[in-house]
């Protein structure tokens, strides 16, 4: 075997550089293994010996890659335990005993032993964080998938309500068209009749007008059963929205209707919210209809409360058509 010509010192390929999170135990057993090789000498093809052998030669000589041998020298693997004892064998007798070696054999495979206990043992830790990991990642993949259930179940609920509003207003539209029809039948001048009488006075007084009071208060009966419904589920996010979409969609008659009907009902926090949401969000006209409408039902409190709230509330339609206050 000829001797690679190079002008490094002998035995340079040993000294390896250690990565800081190379392990105490197996550090040791690095050290030591950098050591043994240093002691190697190769006999040659013609007889000769090659006392400062490279690496590739050595890693030949000890029949293991040159890939191996770096690993093992840089502390990345720990050899096995026949390659580690063949390893010293073959040092010990290049270098005529063990005493030059600066271990015996037994505590040469001791630090093997030490540092394969070392690299199990981060092992396991390495496992238990893992676990612990992925437990974490399986509940928070509980929570998302809960999460995603909770808001489709959310949006199902709320195109029902949005589905529900629009079939009250084309019953509201149908159950005026329905009122004004006679009218049609009986000239122009009963539609105009008619129509101012609609928009001018929402309960009329008429004996003719009974059958439109008697198909709002269905509705608004209807409407007050599924807010009572919603309640009872213990959805009050829902129950918020039903009473938006009414007071958006109702006409005064309608909603001083529902109001009262409440309050019969005893569910007067629903009834409280109807009032302040529709004083806040109706125009001056439709929340003094509402407010007329409750005084003849006798709910004066309830006609008193919407007239305040609607000109308490800032940018509310009586604010603005009573104008800005003079300083106190």
């Amino acid at each position: 075997m000829s001797a690679r010509s190079s002008s490094r010192r002998p035995f340079a390929w040993t000294e390896k550089e250690l990565d800081e999170d190379v392990l105490p135990d197996r550090r040791q057993l690095v050290t030591a293994l950098q050591e043994i090789c240093r002691q190697l000498v190769i006999t040659t093809a013609d007889g000769g010996t090659q006392t400062h052998p490279t690496q590739a030669q050595a890693a030949e000589y000890l029949n293991i890659s040159e890939t191996a041998l770096t690993r093992y020298l840089r502390g990345q693997r720990i050899p096995p335990d026949g390659v580690a004892a063949f390893i010293f064998d073959t040092a010990c007798r290049d270098a005529g005993g063990g005493q030059t070696l600066g271990l015996t054999r037994e505590e040469l495979l001791e630090l093997r032993t030490r540092a394969e206990q070392e690299r199990c043992g981060n092992c396991q830790r390495n496992r238990e964080a893992a676990r612990a990991a992925a437990q974490r990642l399986r509940a928070l993949q509980g929570t998302h998938e809960q999460l995603k259930r909770s808001t489709a179940e959310r949006a199902r609920e709320l195109r029902e309500l949005r589905q529900r509003a629009a079939a009250l207003k084309q019953e509201t539209q149908r159950m005026r068209a329905a009122h004004l029809r006679p009218a049609r039948e009986a000239g122009p001048q009963k539609v105009e009749e008619a129509a101012r009488a609609s928009a001018l006075l929402p309960v009329p007084r008429r004996q003719g007008d009974r059958q439109q009071s008697k198909n709002a208060a269905l509705t608004s009966r209807h409407v007050g059963h599924r807010a009572e419904e919603l309640l009872r589920s213990g959805r009050p996010d829902s129950t918020l929205a039903l009473l938006r979409h009414t007071a958006e969609a109702y006409s005064p008659m309608e909603v001083a209707l529902l109001v009262a009907l409440l309050r019969t009902q005893g569910q007067d926090g629903l009834a409280d919210n109807l009032v302040h949401i529709y004083a806040r969000d109706r125009n001056d006209q439709d929340v003094m209809r509402a407010a007329l409408i409750l005084h003849e039902q006798q709910a004066v409190a309830d006609a008193e409360t919407l007239l305040r709230t609607a000109a308490a509330h800032p940018g509310s339609a009586l604010s603005r058509a009573e104008g800005p206050r003079p300083p106190r």
